[in-house]
């Protein structure tokens, strides 16, 4: 069994994986590598910046995501994912059209989320990230 340190190790680099991913150059690539953060807590803070400077629907299907993954009684596979963030903020109506698919719905969670290729059951890269709230000074602190 891996202890809390292996856990977080795995998990800030698989984060900073994830923010690698998007880089378009190698000269962008060596400039992101050279800026990563080394802690967690700031890796946090920067996925939610790369969250954040999204278009205004993908931050809006990020936050759904991660309230619906928080809050939900039991773990949600990915059709029951996509259908509860489908349903509208004035929670009325649902339309098959709004569905999104789930590789945007990754995509848009930068690697704050994961699937089960087995179960499609839909996880939070770590549990802790319920605790994960942010200061009055906008810094992002691990309980």
């Amino acid at each position: 069994m891996w202890g809390t340190n292996e856990l977080s190790r795995f998990l800030l680099a698989s984060l900073q994986i994830d923010s690698l991913k998007h880089c378009i150059s190698i000269k962008k690539l060596l400039t992101t590598v050279e800026s990563l953060p080394l802690g967690l807590n700031t890796m946090y803070e920067r996925t939610w910046e790369r969250i954040e400077g999204q278009t205004d629907d993908e931050v809006s299907l990020a936050r759904k995501v991660i309230i619906w993954l928080t809050y939900a009684y039991r773990p949600l596979k990915v059709r029951e994912l996509q259908c509860a963030v489908a349903v509208p903020d004035n929670g009325v109506g649902f339309d098959e059209g709004d569905v999104t698919a789930e590789e945007l719905i990754i995509s848009a969670c930068c690697g704050l989320i994961m699937v089960d290729q087995q179960s499609r059951i839909v996880r939070l890269v770590r549990e802790c990230i319920v605790c994960i709230v942010k200061t009055s000074d906008g810094r992002i602190t691990d309980y």
